[in-house]
C-alpha cells in the first residue's frame, strides 16, 4: 500500500469511527497515525536489559556525553533526543513541562538522583543541535527492559509501541533471556526496523565472539521469524564496529527513512485497527439486544467479573509460593558459597602466615590486612555474582508465570464475552516483567578500615613469635565473621528486593485486572445509556453499526 493509499485509508476508517460515536480513543490513535506520515518523524529506540550499554551506545552515535552512565541501574525515565538547540525539557506524569539546563539533567533521568522516580518524570525531551538528528530523526534512550520499577517497565514497552525502528542491545556476558525473548517477540507487532548490537566486544577472545554471534544468531532468527539477520559486534566503551552499525542507520535513514515510517504506520494501523473493530463489534451485539435483556446480561457480566478479581488472588498466590522456593535456592547458593570462600580464605590466610610468620608482627599484620582487603572483596564479588546468576534464571521463571497469569485473565475475559454476546473480543496486549538480575547490585565493603583487627598495642611488646600467633588468629575470625557478615547482607538484600517486586507484580496484576473490567463495563454501559438517549431508530443504527463493521473488516484485510 502506498503513502497516499495509506494516507486515504486512515481517513476512511477515522470518518467511519467518528459516524458511530464509539471508539474514540481508537479513532484518536489512527488519526495520530496520518500526523506522523505527514511530519516524517522517525523514531529509533535504543532497547535493551540494564548494562547491554544503551546509553554508552547514544553518547557514541552523538559523540557527545550527554547522557549518564555508571556501574550500577542508571536511567530511570525515558529520554528522547531530537534536533534543535542544546536544551533539556522535562515532562511530568502531570502534564506539566519545564525547561531544565543540560547540567541539571541528571537529577531527573539517573535511577541514583531520582529513585524509584520519585519525582515523578515521564519522560525527558533533549534538544541537540547534532546532524544524525536533523532530518526527524527522535533517539530515544529507555530505561532498562525488566527494570524492577514498574513505571520503567511500562514505559518501555510503551516506548516500542511507539518506535518505527529499534536498536536492540545485546552484550557478550549474558546470553539471551526469556525477557528479551518476550519482548521482541511483541516488539515485532510494533516496529518495521531492527537492528541487534552485540556489545561489550573487548571483554572476550575472537574465538568466543564468533561462537556468540553464531548463537545469537539462530537465536533471532527464531525469535523473529526470518532465516537471516544483520548482527552489529561493538564495544560502546572503545567504540569498535560502532561505524558499520551507524553507518547502516544512517544509509537507511537517508534511502528508505519514508519507507520506514510508512511500514511502522500500517502495522500500527492495523493493530488499533484490529482493536477497534473488536469494540464496535461487541457494541453492535448487545445494542442489537432488548433493553432488559442487556440489563440481564450486565448483571450477569458484573457477576462474571467478579470472578477476575478471585483469579488475581490465585494469581498474587501462585507467585508468592514460588518467590520463596526462590529465595530458598539463592539461600542454599549463597550459604554453599560462604563455606567455599571459608575454606579458600583460610588456605590463603594460612599460606601468607607461614611466608610471613617471621617477619614483625606490624609488617604480618600489614600483610593480612591486605590479603583481606583483596581475595576477601574478590570472593564475595564472585559470590554476589554467582547469586545474581542464580536470580536471574529465577527471575525468568517468574516473569514467565507473571504473564502467563495475565494471559489467562484475558482468555477468560474472552471466554465471558463469547458467552454472553457471542462474538471474539480483542484484548490489548501488554507484556509485563519482573526485575531483571542486574537491579540487584550487592556492594561489598571494600574500604581497608572494615579489617582492622582491635588488638591491644600490648600485643606488640609480646615476643613476636606468640603475637604473630595471636594476630592470625584474630585474623582468621575476622575473615569468618566478615564473610558471614556480607554474606547475611546479601540475602536480606535478595529478600528485600524481591518482596518488593512482588509487591509491584500484585499491583501490575490487579491494575491489568480492573482495567479490563473496567473498559468492558464502560462499553456496556454505553450501549445502554445510547439505546435510552437516542433519536435513532433501533434498525438504522444497528444497520449503520453493521456497514461500518463490512468496511473495516475490509480495511484490515488489505492491510
Amino acid at each position: 500500500m502506498s503513502k497516499d493509499e495509506t494516507i486515504t485509508a486512515i481517513d476512511e476508517v477515522a470518518a467511519l469511527l467518528r459516524a458511530t460515536g464509539v471508539c474514540e480513543e481508537d479513532t484518536i490513535k489512527i488519526g495520530n497515525l496520518k500526523e506522523k506520515i505527514k511530519n516524517r518523524e522517525l523514531v529509533i529506540s535504543v532497547i535493551g536489559q540494564f548494562k547491554r550499554g544503551k546509553t554508552t551506545f547514544i553518547n557514541g552515535v552523538l559523540d557527545a556525553e550527554v547522557l549518564p552512565v555508571g556501574i550500577i541501574p542508571v536511567t530511570s525515565v525515558a529520554t528522547k533526543i531530537q534536533y534543535g538547540g542544546a536544551l533539556a525539557e522535562v515532562c511530568f506524569k502531570t502534564g506539566e513541562c519545564q525547561p531544565v539546563p543540560l547540567t541539571q539533567l541528571v537529577g531527573y533521568i539517573a535511577e541514583q538522583q531520582n529513585p524509584n522516580n520519585q519525582k515523578g518524570v515521564s519522560f525527558v525531551n533533549l534538544f541537540l543541535p547534532n546532524p544524525f538528528l536533523k532530518d526527524g530523526l527522535i533517539l530515544v534512550d529507555t530505561p532498562g527492559v525488566g527494570s524492577i520499577h514498574q513505571n520503567n517497565t511500562d514505559e518501555a514497552y510503551a516506548l516500542m509501541k511507539d518506535s518505527d525502528a529499534i536498536v536492540f542491545m545485546l552484550s557478550v556476558d549474558s546470553p539471551i533471556n526469556e525477557i528479551e525473548r518476550e519482548f521482541l517477540s511483541e516488539a515485532r507487532n510494533y516496529a518495521a526496523k531492527f537492528y541487534f548490537a552485540i556489545n561489550k566486544i573487548d571483554t572476550i577472545s575472537p574465538a568466543d565472539l564468533s561462537a556468540y554471534l553464531g548463537y545469537c544468531h539462530d537465536i533471532l532468527c527464531q525469535i523473529m521469524e526470518v532465516e537471516a539477520i544483520e548482527l552489529f559486534a561493538i564495544s560502546a566503551r572503545t567504540k569498535a564496529g560502532m561505524a558499520a552499525l551507524f553507518d547502516k542507520i544512517t544509509g537507511d535513514m537517508a534511502v528508505s527513512a519514508d519507507r520506514i515510517i510508512l511500514d511502522s504506520v500500517q502495522i500500527k494501523f492495523r493493530e488499533s485497527l484490529a482493536a477497534a473493530l473488536s469494540h464496535l463489534m461487541l457494541y453492535r451485539q448487545a445494542y442489537s439486544m432488548p433493553l432488559d435483556n442487556l440489563e440481564e446480561k450486565r448483571c450477569e457480566l458484573e457477576e462474571k467479573l467478579r470472578s477476575l478479581d478471585q483469579l488475581t488472588k490465585d494469581a498474587s498466590f501462585y507467585l508468592l509460593r514460588n518467590i520463596d522456593e526462590l529465595l530458598e535456592q539463592i539461600r542454599a547458593v549463597l550459604q554453599d558459597g560462604a563455606r567455599e570462600i571459608g575454606k579458600k580464605l583460610a588456605e590463603e590466610l594460612a599460606a601468607a602466615y607461614q611466608q610471613h610468620q617471621q617477619n614483625k608482627t606490624r609488617d604480618l599484620e600489614s600483610v593480612l590486612m591486605a590479603l583481606l582487603d583483596t581475595c576477601l572483596t574478590q570472593h564475595l564479588s564472585d559470590l554476589s555474582e554467582t547469586g545474581l546468576n542464580s536470580l536471574s534464571r529465577g527471575y525468568e521463571h517468574l516473569a514467565a508465570i507473571l504473564n502467563q497469569q495475565i494471559d489467562d485473565l484475558k482468555a477468560f475475559l474472552g471466554q465471558v464475552v463469547a458467552e454472553l454476546f457471542g462474538i471474539n473480543y480483542q484484548v490489548d496486549t501488554t507484556v509485563h516483567t519482573l526485575s531483571s538480575r542486574d537491579d540487584f547490585y550487592v556492594k561489598v565493603n571494600q574500604k581497608p578500615a572494615a579489617f582492622l583487627v582491635d588488638i591491644n598495642d600490648m600485643v606488640y611488646l609480646l615476643p613476636r613469635g606468640y603475637a604473630n600467633k595471636k594476630i592470625y588468629a584474630r585474623y582468621q575470625q575476622k575473615m569468618a565473621t566478615d564473610t558471614e557478615h556480607n554474606v547475611n547482607n546479601m540475602i536480606y538484600n535478595y529478600q528485600y528486593k524481591i518482596r518488593e517486586s512482588v509487591r509491584d507484580f500484585t499491583a501490575a496484576l490487579e491494575q491489568e485486572s480492573a482495567t479490563l473490567k473496567t473498559d468492558l463495563t464502560d462499553l456496556v454501559n454505553r450501549v445502554i445509556a445510547d439505546k435510552e438517549d437516542t433519536k435513532k431508530e433501533l434498525g438504522d443504527k444497528i444497520r449503520m453499526l453493521d456497514e461500518t463493521c463490512v468496511h473495516l473488516q475490509a480495511a484490515l484485510e488489505t492491510l
